[in-house]
């Protein structure tokens, strides 16, 4: 019998001996250990009867000592074993986690339930117990593993870090562990590599039928039905045209007619449409990785595509499938299956669009899309293609060799969400990579590469930095990816520290019209945050505002929220709910598109959310782009009375 299983027995066995009880060691052992100084520890959540924690330890060189805290916090879970309704035990020499995921759940005064979901990997130790009492579950849980890696300078370092959360009340009902792979768990629709060949064949065969004119309609009908019936492929615009400009005529009989036009319908379940026109859409601004979580924002980003279209071409080599996902605009993503660890796609995007290929080991490299035939190989970044192509991946390379660095700092979690550790360490390997890009677009002004830096990275630059750069004499200046940026840049403008506030219409909780200027300008200082409840980047962004609202009440600081939300009753449902003890204001558009052009938001060119504009007692901007624990450092200097 192993550990794992005489634990789990042990645990049955005090449950029938009636031994539950509430674990008060147990948040004894955890306020001890979140005291200890050995580790980073942080809180990263901050719902009712629910504690989550991660902790980081980092050490140069080959090894790395077991901080005492962390050995007595796993002795704490090992002894309350007893007293523990339920236990799951698993450490990383006893092989691959048995269980991909565990899955918690309480109901919700808002949005009527919250779910959470922990992933355990291999290489991972985990330890689970659930206590009873009066019928009532609490689950405690604690999660680490010990990795190494390289630095930029060549020099070795390890990093234990994890997370311990608690979930209390018996409010929270954990469902039973997911077996199933999660790595599997994903709905895009799959694209096989020889989807152009299922093209060009069934294109062949069905230029073959006109040829055989002699044939009786019938037979030609039937065959071309089944031609089509047995496609199993996917489909651009262009090439659904192609393939049904073959297709013979059946003109004999309305019976015919209704026949091929289902099959037709069919044929068009196979097609993907192309991107044109005018695209309106919100993306993420974190696509690179040197981005801080805490700035992570929602852009409104609006494009106007051409028409120009070309086949890229794409061979290589991969560890385990492939995502092949065009950006800026952001469309459906390929999946393409490696035999033998290579693989190939062959698909129709807008041209000189950026795309990025990754595989599940996190290897990924963006490229232009171009009709040259291009082979990459994921793990070491190197591509065989145009001469941009090949410039540019060695452009991400010189960036690339930044990333181990993360580890310093930050947390990376299973789904690529990172959890600053070290602000101050953090800053400073944000802000090395950010002079590297800038540096990158500077070497780059005869060529496109210089949209991808800035694409990725814009809201990260300031005003001056972006003035720089952003030039219509350049050759990257009408890049597709770049018409967002443009729009944020003269956004950027309107809001500059030094320039007066702008005054706007607005609704507050009650529906009663407002205007800016009865907050702006009264001898207050004032944080004016834009932001959106279905937004949940925004959210974290009301946690800090509440907490500055309580820590600084009565002084000479007003906080103003600034909703975009379109569904006021939601809204307000939300501020009420979650007491967001500051003053609340919305536009007055209950429209999605209109409240984009609303008077506030145009006024200060917001394209983006959460967004925050600081204004002095006098009215005029103080500072912009804060958020997080660097707005509510900001803040801490200013002489309030």
């Amino acid at each position: 019998m192993n550990k794992k299983s005489t634990l789990l027995l042990t645990a049955a066995l005090a449950v029938s001996l009636g031994l539950t009880a509430q674990p008060k060691e147990m948040d004894k052992a955890i306020e001890t250990f979140l005291a200890s100084d050995e580790l980073l520890t942080k809180d990263t959540h901050w719902s009712h009867a629910m504690g989550q924690w991660h902790f980081k330890q980092t050490a140069e060189g080959d090894t790395l000592t077991e901080p005492a805290a962390l050995a007595r916090l796993k002795g704490a879970f090992a002894s309350s074993v007893l007293q523990a309704s339920s236990a799951y035990f698993h450490d990383a020499v006893d092989g691959p986690q048995p269980f991909r995921e565990m899955h918690i759940s309480r109901k919700d005064n808002v949005y009527g339930g919250i779910f959470g979901r922990y992933i355990m990997e291999d290489g991972q130790n985990f330890r689970l117990l659930t206590f009873t009492e009066n019928g009532q579950p609490a689950y405690y849980g604690l999660k680490w593993r010990v990795d190494a890696f390289t630095d930029r300078h060549g020099r070795p370092w390890r990093t234990l870090e994890g997370m311990l959360f608690r979930f209390t009340d018996g409010i929270w009902q954990l469902k039973p562990f997911v077996q199933e792979d999660w790595r599997q768990n994903y709905s895009r629709r799959p694209l096989r590599g020889d989807d152009q060949l299922k093209y060009e064949t069934l294109l062949a065969q069905l230029k073959g039928l006109k040829i055989f004119t002699g044939q009786q309609a019938d037979e030609r009908l039937y065959i071309t039905t089944k031609l089509i019936d047995n496609f199993d492929g996917q489909l651009t615009e262009l090439q659904l045209k192609n393939v049904l400009a073959q297709i013979p005529p059946f003109t004999d009989s309305a019976e015919r007619q209704r026949l091929l036009a289902k099959a037709v319908s069919k044929l068009n379940q196979h097609t993907r449409t192309l991107a044109h026109g005018h695209v309106s859409m919100t993306e993420s601004n974190t696509v690179g990785h040197f981005t801080n979580p805490e700035d992570e924002r929602i852009v409104n980003a609006v494009y106007d595509l051409g028409a120009d279209h070309v086949q890229i071409r794409l061979t290589g080599q991969a560890q385990g499938e492939v995502t092949v996902r065009p950006l800026f605009p952001g469309m459906p993503s390929f999946e393409v299956l490696p035999n033998g660890g290579k693989f190939t796609l062959s698909e129709l995007l807008l041209k000189d669009q950026l795309y990025e290929v990754t595989d599940r080991r996190g290897h990924r490299l963006a490229l232009f899309a171009d009709s040259i035939p291009t082979t990459v190989d994921l793990s070491d970044m190197t591509v065989s293609g145009s001469d941009l192509n090949e410039r540019f991946v060695a452009a991400q390379r010189r960036l690339k060799a930044l990333e181990p660095e993360l580890r310093k700092y930050a947390i990376r979690d299973a789904d690529g969400d990172y959890t600053v550790m070290d602000a101050e360490g953090y800053g400073r390997l944000l802000d090395d990579a950010l002079r590297l890009q800038l540096q990158l677009i500077d070497e780059n002004t005869d060529n496109l590469i210089p949209a991808w830096f800035l694409a990725t990275n814009f809201t990260a630059m300031t005003y001056e930095e972006l003035s720089l750069r952003l030039r219509h004499d350049r050759p990257y200046a009408d890049h597709v990816a770049l018409q967002p940026v443009w729009k944020y840049f003269e956004g950027l403008a309107k809001r500059q520290p030094g320039l007066p506030f702008a005054d706007a219409a607005c609704v507050d909780t009650a529906g009663v019209t407002r205007r800016l200027s009865d907050y702006i300008g009264h001898g207050d200082y004032v944080v004016l945050q834009f932001w959106e409840e279905r937004d949940w980047t925004a959210h974290s962004g009301c946690k800090y505002m509440k907490q500055m609202a309580k820590a600084y009440r009565g002084k000479n600081l007003r906080l103003v929220g600034l909703s975009l939300d379109a569904d006021k009753a939601r809204w307000r449902r939300y501020v009420k709910k979650r007491d967001l003890c500051y003053d609340h204001l919305a536009v007055p558009e209950a429209d999605a598109l209109g409240r984009w052009k609303s008077e506030a938001v145009q006024a200060y060119g917001i394209m983006s959310l959460p967004e925050t504009i600081i204004f002095a007692p006098d009215g005029r901007i103080l500072k912009i782009g804060l958020a997080g624990d660097s707005l509510t450092r900001y803040v801490g200097t200013l002489p309030l009375n």
